[in-house]
């Protein structure tokens, strides 16, 4: 019996099918000829499959679907599947390896071998099942970290319900398909259940780069630096350029990326848009973690930017309004006094795709200098720009663990802020992958306070002993027991602004 594994053709063929009945594109005809051009063994195609994306593609290559029932294609797969299993165990024996690692080279490695060979024998076994009970298997095999499991069963559920599958079905398979690794597809399937939150979430038409310098009339000094810091953002970043690259200005505007050594391809996927845009976008991208050596990104970017302003998106965020830049930065040279602009912006739970506006008045307001500074209202990233009147942020910000309060606060010390409530024009994305969201109540209200004295002795320093009273006020606030707070600003130093601090909370 032939005992060597499908060419490279039948792999390639099969993942691009797969990637594709994840976002409900069914295979054509054409891609089932081509499937099986590429295998002349049945079993093994039929069996490379169910391994790469389930039974629904193993069905469909079935010689004689027609005249099976369900339950008589599944043993049929499942008979298969069993012949080539056989085949597998005697080239694992051969070579060493498990028969899951054989097959993970065989056919291809979405997870650990060894949990990607139970699921296909729990997938088969999961086909009787009815639908909502697979829908409970997936959320067990989930707890468990069994990603490909749980992909292959929530598949399932979206294929039987199809236009009435319901979003928890497609948030959890973006999660499993993140997990797997497959970012693009991941990120294909959430918009699958934006619903009627998608034409909110769409990022604007995006400009060539011949198209933004004609519209700029030759002007090569950018008026706004982009600053956008990444770190393992495959799944989002070109989302994030693309807001950056949709922007409608009539003055040049620059982006500068830093990639902190991403471990999942991010840094290739910057380098191909820096090839497209070679006059815009500045990219930096490390080798090596600068963050865990105790170097700040954002500061890195700073330094080298070029603008009047500075707008600020992460890499996981991403703007949908194309006159974002254009409002702020008119509104910024028409008010001299103002130092920066903020505005609403769209809450993205991605564990659940719910959106929801951030604040839903619509009005247009001035945080003053004193709200600022006293953190009345913390400014997101991705929605603020701000004058570059200064290329480092003084050294308090190394005792403050929050670096977007920490800005807030600083900016307050150059001037007010005009906030449009009414003008949602980005979206701050919540995930299970950034370092805050996934962190317990008390655990952030702890690095909230540590925040919080970091800016006292800074405003401290400065003499602004109203700035120094507020924030005062809000660790006095905190919900931590008293004697955590003392703690925690001893363990700042024992100077007199942390004594100070001490007493008065």
């Amino acid at each position: 019996m032939v005992t060597h594994p499908p060419s490279d053709t039948l792999r390639t063929t099969l993942a691009r099918v797969a990637a594709g009945m994840c976002v409900g594109v069914r295979p054509s005809p054409a891609d089932v000829a081509a499937l099986a051009r590429a295998e002349d063994r049945a079993d093994v195609l039929v069996a490379a499959a169910l391994w790469t994306s389930g039974v629904e593609l193993a069905r469909m290559l079935l010689t004689d679907t027609e005249q099976r029932t369900r339950e008589a294609c599944v043993a049929a797969i499942a008979e298969r599947w069993s012949s080539v299993a056989e085949m597998i165990g005697r080239a694992a024996r051969a070579t060493g390896l498990t028969p899951a690692e054989c097959a993970a080279d065989w056919f291809g490695r979405e997870t650990v071998p060894a949990e990607q060979w139970d699921a296909v024998a729990h997938e088969l076994d999961a086909q009787a099942g009815e639908v909502d009970q697979l829908d409970a298997w997936a959320d067990d095999a989930m707890c468990q970290h069994h990603w490909s499991l749980a992909r292959r069963l929530l598949l399932r559920v979206q294929h039987s319900r199809g236009a009435d599958t319901p979003t928890a079905v497609y948030a959890r398979l973006a999660t499993c398909l993140h997990r797997l690794g497959q970012f693009e597809t991941a990120e294909a399937v959430a918009r699958m259940g934006w619903g009627d939150h998608a034409r909110a979430l769409a990022v604007g038409a995006v400009f060539t780069e011949g198209a933004l310098l004609g519209r700029w009339h030759g002007a090569d000094e950018p008026l706004v630096s982009v600053v956008c810091t990444t770190f393992n953002h495959a799944r989002y970043i070109a989302t994030a350029l693309e807001g950056f690259l949709s922007q409608d200005t009539p003055f040049p505007f620059e982006i500068l990326v830093h990639d902190d050594a991403s471990t999942d391809g991010t840094a290739d996927i910057v380098r191909a848009w820096q090839s497209r845009y070679p006059t815009i976008i500045r990219a930096t991208l490390q080798t090596d973690n600068q963050f865990s050596r105790g170097v700040r990104p954002f500061e890195l970017l700073l330094r080298h930017a070029r603008g009047r302003y500075v707008a600020v998106c992460e890499g996981d965020d991403w703007w949908v309004a194309p006159d974002k830049l254009r409002r702020q930065v008119e509104f910024l040279e028409a008010n001299p006094a103002f130092s920066c602009t903020a505005h609403n912006y769209y809450l993205y739970t991605e564990s659940t795709l719910a959106v929801r506006p951030w604040i839903r008045t619509r009005e247009q307001r001035v945080l003053t200098a004193r709200q600022l500074k006293g953190m009345a209202r913390l400014l997101w990233l991705p929605t603020l720009v701000f004058r570059r009147t200064f290329d480092t942020l003084p050294p308090e910000r190394a005792l403050s663990p929050i670096g977007d309060q920490f800005l807030t606060s600083f900016l307050g010390t150059f001037g007010p802020c005009c906030y449009f409530e009414g003008f949602l024009g980005a979206v701050r994305r919540e995930n299970a992958y950034s370092s805050w969201s996934p962190l317990d109540e008390v655990s952030k209200e702890r690095i909230r306070v540590r925040t919080w004295i970091a800016l006292v002795q800074l405003h401290t320093r400065l003499g602004d002993a109203t700035a120094v009273h507020d924030l005062t006020q809000k660790i006095a606030g905190s919900t931590l027991p008293p004697a955590e707070v003392d703690a925690l600003i001893r363990a700042h130093g024992a100077d007199a602004s942390a004594v100070s601090l001490s007493q008065a909370a």
